[in-house]
Order: C-alpha cells, then structure tokens, then sequence
C-alpha cells in the first residue's frame, strides 16, 4: 500500500501512473499496427482533407500519413534541420514522467548520435513529475552541440516550465506561456494544501468543537506521508529549478530568488507567465518573441491541434508527440486517460 500511494505523488495529479498507461496503449496499438492500405499521396489521386480522411482510416493510416507530412514539413524547413535535431513533447493533457524521458533519449540516441546539432524541443504540456522534468532539460542539453533550444507554441505549465529553464533559448509566441512550478498533490497545489492545512489549524483553534470533525475529514483526505511531502516536493521543486537556473550568466547570482519566484511567488497553478512576464522574471537575453524556430514550431503545432481536434469529434480519440517529430507519434482513446 505504501508503495502505491507514492505513484500517487506526482507533480500533476496523474503522475507516473500515465506512464503505465501510455506503455499498455502504445502495446495495445502496436499488436494492431498493419501496413496502411491507403497512401494518403497516392499518385495521381487527390488527398482527403483531414477530417474526411481521419473519419474512414484506421490508426495505423492515420499515424502513417502523419508521418509522411511531418517528414515532408521537415524536409522543406533545412534552414532549422540543418542546425537543430528536432524533437517533441507535445502531450497537453497527461502527465510528464518517466515514459517520456525513455522516449526523448530514444530518440536523441538515434537521430543525434554524434551530437553534430544543436537540440531544438517542441513543447507542449500541462506539467508532470518534477524529476523526469528535471532530467529531460539536462538531456536535451547533453545532446546539443552548442545549444539547447526550447519553442512553446502555446503552453509549457509546471514541470514543462521546469524543462523550458534548462534551455539556453526559449522561443515564446503570442500565444506562449510558461506557468509556475507548482507541484500537486491527488489534484491539489502542494503548496495550498499546507497552507489549508494552516487555515484547519487556526478554525480548530477558534472553534474547539470543530477539531475531531476536521481531524476526520484529514484522515479521509490525506495520509501522513502526503502531508509531509507536501514541503518536501516544493522545495525540491526549488532546488531543481535553481540548478537549472544557475547555468544563466545573465542572472548573476539571482538564480535563487528567481526559483523561488517561480516555485512560491505565483497563488494559481494555471497562472500565465506570458512572453513579457517571463523576460521581466528571467531576463530578455533568452526569452525571444520572434524566430524562424518559432515560425517552424507554430507549423507543427497547426497541423497537431487539427489532427487532435477531428480525432476527437470522429474517433474520441487524441494525437500526441513524444520524441521525434514525424515518426513519434502515438494515439490513444480519451478513455486511456
């Protein structure tokens, strides 16, 4: 029992346990996985928009064709290939764990060996656990040549912020936000839940007849260990984000305060640190608003949102990116969640 409560203590909520589940989706599609019967460019016939397309083709099809835009994508976009080992996580719905980071160094293994190119990420992600985060930035930077480049299309929360500090670049749109490096707890911010903690506390202090009734509803809610990890998991938080901080020149000693701006100073696990906020927090000289990475970046992210949204509405079904950006590509049913 003890063993399966700590799965439950992840960064955002779902934690590891996703991992298990996109391990037992990815083997469920796999012993499926058939050569596709329809070659979405076909010579001589017109290819079916997406919708018409994702609504009369089975995964593997549409996995396949996919795979054969996103290569042809990649190929007209040497300006960015030429310099950058392009790979992606791009999962705004699950959590970041340790799946993840086997599938990122899989990919940079294979496609960036010799380390002759710079590490371009594509990220998109709600957050995760703290410690594959962690090691995932550490990674990328590894395996670049020279530079590690982070692009947020559009969101990049919580450890996905913790991965985006470890970059030397980070590429952010109008639309682009970072978020605060908040852990939770079995859906609840760690750090609200000692702060309710205080709160239960200070009423059972003015209402002494009120004690054994919230003594109650904490045992029903949380165990010791999880009140405990409550501090422990922020402070991690704070340590991880510093080391990875510490590596900016410009911040010049302030890596400290910042990780502890980012971990503490924000009330909302959802709150938008946008462009502006994040140079105003972590300095303009690697927050960049405009790029030719960013531009390849938004491309890629189109193409996702249009695929995800009409494997939604026919097959209930959602597209995600994990490793390399063509070939990467895994799709679950919303009810795997």
């Amino acid at each position: 029992m003890k063993e399966e409560k700590q799965k439950d203590l992840s960064v955002d909520d779902v934690g590891d346990s996703s991992d298990s589940t996109k391990n037992e989706s990815e083997s469920k599609a796999s012993s499926k996985k058939t050569s596709p019967k329809k070659q979405p460019e076909s010579k001589g016939k017109k290819v079916p928009s997406w919708p018409d397309f994702i609504k009369n083709s089975s995964t593997s099809e549409i996995k396949y064709r996919w795979s054969q835009e996103l290569s042809k994508l990649l190929s007209e976009s040497s300006g960015i290939t030429s310099s950058y080992c392009c790979v992606a996580l791009m999962d705004p719905e699950s959590s970041i764990g340790r799946y993840d980071l086997d599938r990122i160094y899989r990919a940079l293994s294979e496609i960036n060996t010799s380390k002759e190119k710079d590490v371009l990420l594509i990220l998109l992600s709600g957050g995760g656990t703290i410690e594959p985060a962690y090691q995932i930035s550490k990674l990328c930077k590894s395996f670049s040549k020279d530079k590690f480049v982070v692009t947020v299309p559009r969101h990049a929360k919580s450890a996905a912020t913790l991965i985006a500090i470890g970059a030397d670049e980070i590429h952010m749109g109008p639309l682009g936000q970072l978020g605060p490096i908040d852990p939770q707890l079995g859906g609840l911010p760690a750090l609200g839940v000692s702060q309710a903690l205080e709160s239960i506390a200070s009423l059972s202090e003015r209402f002494p007849g009120s004690s054994e009734m919230f003594a109650r509803y904490l045992r029903l809610a949380l165990t010791v260990e999880q009140i405990g990890y409550c501090d422990r998991i922020a402070e991690s938080a704070e340590q991880y984000a510093e080391r990875l901080l510490s590596t900016k020149p410009s911040l010049n000693g302030k890596e400290r305060s910042k990780a502890k701006e980012l971990v503490y100073e924000y009330k909302d696990h959802g709150f938008v640190i946008d462009f502006e906020e994040a140079s105003q927090h972590l300095g303009k000289d690697w927050i960049l608003p405009e790029s030719p990475e960013l531009d390849f970046s938004e491309k890629i992210y189109q193409k996702f949102d249009e695929v995800n949204l009409f494997l939604s509405v026919f097959k209930k079904q959602r597209l995600l990116v994990i490793g390399e950006v063509d070939t990467g590509v895994l799709i679950f049913d919303h009810s795997n969640q």
